[in-house]
């Protein structure tokens, strides 16, 4: 079977399945996925936020001169040239 019939089967399936069920209980239950799902997600991001940061390089370095404007430096401060007109 292609993936495209297994498909067409299934939304069959489903189609009958939510026409059997009562349209407050088919509501019920996909709020409770919902909320389910925002759990999930709400402890992932807390876990992720928690965790102390990865030592290594990614971190701000804390020396004389050093840091996130590392070589970096000023522009010029003539950005614009001035045009030179010549009368004839």
């Amino acid at each position: 079977m292609k993936v495209s019939e297994v498909i067409w089967v299934l939304s069959l399936y489903l189609h009958g399945v939510t026409a059997n069920m009562d349209d407050g209980k088919l509501c019920y239950i996909l709020d409770a996925i919902l909320v389910l799902y925002g759990i999930v997600l709400t402890v992932l991001y807390c876990r992720l936020r928690m965790s102390p940061a990865p030592s290594g390089k990614s971190g701000v370095q804390a020396g004389a001169g050093e840091g996130i404007y590392q070589g970096l430096a000023p522009h010029a401060q003539d950005t614009y040239e001035t045009i030179q007109v010549k009368k004839m």
